[in-house]
């Protein structure tokens, strides 16, 4: 017997890859543009160009709504064109119109009868309609050559429990079935167990549900599938017991919150378009984490398709703005956000995204108050909190950040190793409000729990040689900051002006030249160059390196001391004085 889990599909996708018609960023078919005349009639080729080059530029930059627009309208101009059509097509999908998307389907099909994505939209659009048996002929079409797999035995499951063909539904699922008591059986555990609903065997049912649990402990879909499922079963004790003991171990997962609330909605039964939705939600994810070959854009499809089946699949929601927020696409973010409703599970994740975005587009008095509501409004949560706390920080309201990361450090109950960018950012903010014994305590506790995290050892590291303490330690800090991120142009910078601010400006040099070399468009680092060339007497080379500093968008404290600099060289107005020569004025002047 074959056996093979739903976390397997990776390998059923590479026969289904093609099926997207080269559909990759890079990799799409270069569809010509149609002739410039018809019979009937002569085109206009300038509009007709003109729309075709903007649909195009739009899904480069991933702006497939506009893309879809413009190719609608080119296709308008040419409606017989094969490649146009097809690229409509194509368009409407990756925009999540996949109504529109299957009225150009059967003209697709035409001409690429084995087209995967064609088929697999009509099959889509025929499963909403609960018209199995077309679904299942719809998939039968694919091609030999781009045969789904895994997939199709998961969808063909779903389809024949829809056709209320349960043994058949049965049987297609046993030829997946993992090794007994691996982590992975628990996905196909989970589709069994909703098949059994289905089919009225609830003892089953539950017995399945009890054993993917126990399988996949860690695993928030399936701790989710569980529970409802349990829900339904009249075992609604036990469902919220396995989702409050969830929601404790694993703090992070804020859906736990709103599931196991009092007034929590009872969870829909289990269809075939909402378990074959699962399954494009799962493909979308492999392909969203596959950095090596980018196939966001085909994972966006599937997401899209499994919103389409199931308009409620508030985790595909969440994906499709994350993907739109790598592309760039911010409001069409904001607008898969919007898609997740207040009695879902994970509004909350949605709310706290939406001011992350806010403030990525500069709206950041809206994105305060979107995150102090928030804050306010979950006392013993502090995800939010921390939120706020860090994008005060970046914006330099220093002392504003300060509180925030005070109101998250209170909430924690007991501080995790993963903990240590909550001590690390309130040091940071303390730092630049000049209260350094409260950071050096917190980034001293940032190492407590994590040891080995460069950036807190490289910030402490250089802060006691700075202001001229504990020299021999804050050097180890830093070298072994650069032994952990040796690539790291700031980190070697800071090891660089940690030997200029000892004296040692030879070595100074050195560092600092890797520094730029490492990240040459930065202007601190230009900076510290060109000071350390001016103490080993290559002035020209000094002035040139300042002049770098300020083309490189300085801090603005920073250019009246760089145009000092050009302008008379180093003097004691606007050259830091080393630990030693500072360590020396001091006992001068005591």
């Amino acid at each position: 017997m074959r056996r093979i889990s739903l976390a397997l599909l990776s390998t059923a996708l590479l026969s289904i890859l093609p099926l997207a018609g080269n559909a990759q960023q890079g990799n799409r078919p270069q569809a010509k543009p149609p002739a410039q005349a018809q019979p009937g009639g002569r085109l206009q080729p300038i509009s007709l160009a003109g729309r075709y080059l903007a649909a195009r530029v739009g899904e480069q930059d991933h702006d497939y709504d506009t893309a879809a627009d413009q190719m609608d309208l080119a296709l308008a101009l040419t409606p017989n064109d094969p490649e146009m059509i097809y690229a409509a097509f194509r368009l409407r999908v990756y925009a999540g119109r996949i109504d529109q998307a299957a009225q150009l389907a059967p003209a697709v099909l035409a001409t690429r009868p084995g087209d995967g994505f064609a088929n697999l939209v009509l099959a889509v659009e025929a499963i909403k309609k609960g018209d199995y048996r077309a679904a299942e002929r719809q998939l039968g079409r694919i091609g030999p050559e781009n045969q789904l797999g895994a997939l199709r035995e998961f969808v063909l499951a779903w389809l024949k429990a829809g056709e209320k063909d349960y043994a058949a539904a049965r049987a297609h699922l046993a030829r997946l079935k993992p090794a007994a008591g691996e982590r992975s059986e628990a996905p196909t555990l989970v589709i069994e167990a909703q098949i059994d609903e289905l089919a009225g065997d609830k003892a089953a049912a539950e017995a399945k549900y009890r054993r993917a649990a126990s399988l996949d402990r860690t695993g928030l879909r399936t701790t989710l599938a569980v529970a409802e499922g349990l829900r339904r079963l009249g075992k609604d004790a036990d469902a919220r017991e396995l989702l409050k003991t969830y929601g404790e171990k694993y703090s992070d997962a804020v859906v736990v919150d709103a599931l196991i609330a009092p007034n929590a909605p009872m969870p829909k039964p289990p269809s075939p378009a909402a378990g074959i939705a699962e399954i494009l939600f799962d493909i979308g994810g492999i392909l969203a984490s596959d950095q090596r070959n980018q196939r966001a854009d085909l994972a966006l499809i599937f997401y899209q398709l499994a919103a389409s089946l199931k308009p409620d699949q508030d985790f595909a929601w969440l994906m499709i703005a994350g993907l739109y927020e790598q592309f760039q696409q911010t409001p069409k973010a904001v607008a898969a956000l919007n898609k997740i409703g207040p009695n879902s599970p994970l509004y909350w994740q949605a709310r706290l995204r939406t001011a992350a975005l806010d403030a990525q587009e500069d709206k950041l008095d809206q994105a305060i108050s979107r995150l102090r509501a928030l804050v306010a409004e979950k006392p013993a949560r502090w995800d939010a909190a921390l939120t706020l706390a860090d994008l005060l920080r970046t914006k330099e309201r220093y002392a504003d950040a300060v509180a925030a990361y005070d109101t998250v450090i209170s909430r924690l109950r007991n501080p995790e190793e993963r903990h240590w960018q909550i001590y690390f950012g309130r040091g940071i903010a303390l730092e630049r409000t000049k209260q350094w014994p409260k950071a050096e305590a917190d980034m001293k506790k940032a190492l407590e729990l994590s040891p080995e995290q460069p950036y807190v050892l490289n910030y402490l590291g250089y802060s006691w040689i700075d202001q001229g303490m504990k020299l021999d330690e804050g050097m180890k800090m830093l070298e072994r900051a650069t032994e952990l991120r040796p690539d790291d142009g700031s980190i070697t910078d800071s090891v660089g002006w940690a030997f200029y601010r000892l004296g040692q400006f030879d070595k100074a040099v050195d560092w600092l030249e890797r520094a730029t070399e490492q990240k040459g468009d930065d202007a601190t680092i230009a900076e510290h160059l060109g000071d350390a060339y001016w103490h080993v007497g290559r002035r020209r080379e000094a002035r040139f390196q300042w002049e770098r500093a300020l083309n490189q968008k300085p801090d603005k404290d920073r250019l009246p001391v760089l145009k000092d600099k050009l302008a008379n060289g180093l003097n004691p107005g606007n050259d830091k004085p080393t630990v030693y020569e500072k360590a020396a004025d001091s006992k001068q002047g005591g």
